[in-house]
């Protein structure tokens, strides 16, 4: 396998060019079942996937620590996570953050019954996120709207401006503040709760029982690349 852009020898076909310094891989998933680790790879031209079996509860921290080293390998700076059960997600994306090579964003995903099932969605997210329209716009300079009070003081920016470090967000608009009847709980939390047939976000966030909605303009063209953003966007919730 050679290097699409210089033609050097790449021992695989998603291996990160040495020579030229080009990422030949566009995504990269892990699913984690009862006793096996599957790692995949998606690529410009091909797919590649490897797989882990965990022998004993000692060997985990092993099998992570070697995986971290083929996502680095190959530059990756994101990884989607899933299995067949949410326990077994959580502490593959705990394990993964503490062993990684380089700071890397995780992105949780819902269980799913098998390997070969997680797959097909992810390639079809990569595949689509790649042809996603990106924009060029400071986060600070996308924050519009009569609304200019955000909820939830720093801790409320904070949450808006994640997402607006996002390339695929032109413009994000604070809406109406609401005070509920009583208080929801749990501090000051950011909910992207759908996306409309344009591609447009809404998102809750939440302080206490005051709640303001949030609207997320995005680079989408349909609902379909909608949704696809919206998991990027939840993602970057979760980092």
């Amino acid at each position: 396998m050679r290097c699409p852009n210089c033609f050097a020898e790449l021992p695989s076909p998603t291996a990160y060019c040495l020579h030229c310094g080009s990422r030949n891989a566009l995504g990269c998933g892990l699913f984690i079942a009862d006793n096996r680790i599957h790692l995949f790879f998606i690529g410009k031209h091909a797919e590649e996937t490897l797989s882990f079996r965990l022998y004993e509860e000692e060997s985990v921290r092993n099998t992570f620590e070697i995986i971290a080293e083929r996502i680095h390998e190959r530059r990756m700076d994101e990884v989607y996570i899933s299995g067949i059960s949410e326990e077994l997600i959580e502490n593959a994306s705990e394990i993964l953050r503490r062993v990684a090579l380089a700071p890397i964003s995780v992105t949780i995903t819902n269980p799913f019954q098998s390997a070969e099932e997680f797959f097909k969605h992810l390639i079809e997210h990569v595949r689509t996120a790649k042809e996603l329209k990106k924009v060029d716009i400071k986060p600070e300079e996308k924050i519009h709207g009569a609304h200019s009070t955000i909820i939830g003081g720093r801790e409320g920016l904070k949450l808006i401006h994640k997402i607006a470090t996002s390339e695929f967000v032109k413009k994000i608009v604070p809406g109406v503040i609401e005070a509920k009847g009583s208080a929801l709980g749990g501090g000051v939390r950011f909910k992207l709760t759908r996306c409309d047939d344009r591609g447009n976000i809404r998102g809750l966030l939440i302080d206490g029982a005051t709640v303001q909605e949030i609207h997320v303009v995005t680079t989408a063209r349909n609902k379909e690349e909608g949704k696809v953003i919206l998991k990027i966007l939840r993602g970057l919730l979760e980092y």
